[in-house]
């Protein structure tokens, strides 16, 4: 289990025009499929598939990743987190929350997307806390892939959401 006090923390700010909070929210419990995760990075995102799927809607969730982070390809166990008992402050309205998972089912890392309206937009906090021993080099790729995710966003979610958001 990863100690609260030996920790690294990558924080990254985006500013995303043409979306809005609600097209997020709609996101994090509708994005189920491979095909839908590749959308959000093509060239990264490799595989997605749900470990465990109670709970109150994507809260408690599991599902199992597989992307590259830089020139790494690494599978992941992640489960959705209430964003309010998460080790990160929270500053805007809107959040979704995990941590990665070991083997036992405890959490390795957090994570926080957060995000409120803007003029034209959304603006959103992204705060990952890792582990103390997290290298340098995984802290850069982490954010660069970060930010190319999220401009991704403006790229295929406006139309996803218009056809899909009322499901």
């Amino acid at each position: 289990m990863m100690e609260m006090g030996n920790t690294r923390e990558l924080v990254v700010h985006h500013e995303l025009k043409g979306i809005t909070p609600e097209m997020i929210d709609w996101w994090w419990d509708n994005i189920d499929t491979t095909e839908r995760y590749n959308m959000w990075h093509p060239e990264s995102h490799l595989s997605f598939e749900w470990e465990y799927v109670e709970g109150d809607k994507h809260i408690g969730r599991i599902h199992r990743v597989t992307e590259t982070i830089g020139d790494t390809q690494v599978t992941l166990r992640i489960r959705w987190e209430d964003p309010d008992m998460l080790p990160i402050a929270r500053i805007y309205g809107h959040a979704n929350a995990a941590c990665t998972l070991d083997d036992e089912n405890e959490p390795m890392s957090w994570l926080l997307h957060e995000y409120e309206a803007m003029e034209g937009g959304t603006k959103i906090r992204s705060t990952f806390m890792l582990p103390a021993e997290a290298p340098d080099w995984f802290i850069e790729s982490l954010r660069k892939h970060n930010e190319e995710e999220m401009a991704r966003f403006s790229v295929f979610l406006p139309a996803l959401y218009a056809e899909h958001g009322n499901e």
